[in-house]
């Protein structure tokens, strides 16, 4: 065959790998050239939901890449190798002989029904990580996202997402030994088989896993513990068996591993999971006020504890939890001033004793700029940012009005306040760069 096509489509790989991040471009590792005819490209692809993300998130840029290398006039046909290999399959059935070979003992995969891929709620801090988990459910084994390291602080979501790839390959793959287990009932289910003599079927057993999802890695910390996992790793993989773990920090944060062990972590797909943004924790809100059919809270209430309640998931739904709890016990309705009380008990908010003075300090710090500066009638962009975001803060940590907070401000009217609050709040849900750098602020406050 003609290698002239095949080497035009490495290229348009090249222009899109320099127009791209790496973790970006991993989506297109897998894609293969297949022929061109008629101006036909054909190209392979692992799955649906490959093909289906490049389209909604870099079409314009790989329609860009085919125009340079092909011309204006070839279209892209995609070759789903999943849908290939699913009709190969029907036209050669296995035999009931080969199927009984094959049966091995029933399983308990250990995972929760309520944790799926239809309940788990999308924002721009978890879409690349839920669009590659559907991936490998609907795909697993495929050496691009294998194994899949998922990595973020504690209750933004990790295990709802590694239970829904478990439970959406056991409805397509009911064939298959799929098990969740956390990293801490790992280490106790090792330690029990040497004690008892019994680490050959340890070894065993977990050798026969089609899809592993070991959840919290980093507690896989004592030596002889790390070797068993290593040897099963290492089996898993060489036998296109699926992996996928979850950890509290990146695998370059990682201590108390062999290198060999953080080297195999980085082999497939690595993740990271952002805390969600107040889009996404206002989404996550209506979800479960929806699911848990409270219809008599209002839009204010959940407005308030967005804003207001920012670590983890976990917290926005005990915060509602809470809040139905004492409109029970008082006998009273949901309103915002029943939201602000709980969030207050829960979170604590009081004990920040944050004034303004405090927010103006770390800002002026964080941008290097003076307090005289921040509240003059200087437009620069350092220091408009900077004044923004001071007033944001002020309006979210302190009992200050809009009104106040533009008195102290160089004399601002209450409408400029909230104009900048609202900007720096839309702002936060769409830069995700800024976001970290608000975080990182708070955090700072919180020390």
């Amino acid at each position: 065959m003609d290698t002239l096509p095949a080497g035009k489509w490495n290229a348009c790989l090249d222009y899109i790998r320099q127009n791209l991040d790496e973790k970006d471009f991993r989506w297109f590792l897998p894609l293969k050239f297949v022929s061109l005819e008629d101006g036909r490209l054909t190209v392979s692809v692992p799955s649906k939901t490959v093909y289906e993300y490049i389209g909604q998130y870099h079409r314009p840029l790989v329609q860009e890449a085919l125009v340079r290398e092909f011309g204006s006039g070839v279209q892209l046909i995609w070759r789903n190798e999943e849908a290939v290999a699913a009709l190969r399959a029907r036209e050669h059935p296995v035999s009931a002989d080969k199927k009984a070979e094959r049966k091995a003992p029933p399983l308990d995969p250990q995972l929760n029904s309520c944790y799926t891929f239809e309940n788990f709620i999308e924002g721009e801090a978890n879409k690349l990580a839920r669009a590659v988990a559907l991936s490998i459910a609907e795909r697993p084994g495929q050496q691009t996202f294998n194994p899949f390291f998922l990595y973020g602080p504690s209750g933004v979501g990790k295990t709802h997402l590694v239970n829904a790839i478990g439970m959406r390959i056991r409805e397509l793959y009911p064939e298959k030994r799929v098990l969740l287990v956390s990293a801490h009932v790992f280490k106790m289910q090792y330690t029990d088989a040497s004690l008892h003599n019994t680490p050959n079927d340890f070894m065993h057993f977990y050798q026969s896993i089609d899809v592993l999802i070991i959840d919290d890695i980093q507690e896989i910390t004592t030596p002889k513990t790390q070797q068993a996992f290593f040897h099963i790793f290492n089996h898993l993989q060489q036998n296109r068996r699926q992996i996928v773990m979850t950890c509290d920090k990146s695998p370059v944060e990682l201590d108390g591993f062999e290198e060999r062990m953080l080297t195999r972590f980085k082999w497939g797909m690595t993740t990271g999971l952002e805390r969600p943004d107040i889009a996404l924790r206002r989404a996550i809100l209506e979800a479960k006020i929806r699911r848990d059919g409270l219809k008599d809270f209002p839009g204010d209430a959940v407005s308030y504890i967005a804003q207001h309640v920012d670590s983890s998931v976990r917290e926005l739904e005990g915060i509602v939890n809470s809040i139905m709890a004492y409109s029970i016990m008082d006998n009273c309705d949901i309103d915002v001033s029943l939201a602000e009380k709980c969030v207050t008990r829960v979170i604590n908010l009081e004990k920040r004793e944050l004034t303004q003075d405090d927010i103006v300090h770390y800002v002026c710090r964080r941008y290097g700029v003076k307090q005289k500066e921040l509240v003059s009638k200087s437009r620069r962009q350092v220091l408009a940012q900077a004044r923004q975001l001071a007033m944001y803060l002020c309006h979210k940590y302190t009992g200050m009005s809009y009104s106040q907070i533009g008195r102290s401000m160089g004399g601002r009217d209450h409408s400029t306040v909230l104009y900048s609050c609202n900007l720096v709040a839309r702002r936060i849900t769409v830069d995700k760069n800024f976001r970290r750098e608000v975080e990182e602020l708070e955090a700072a406050f919180k020390k």
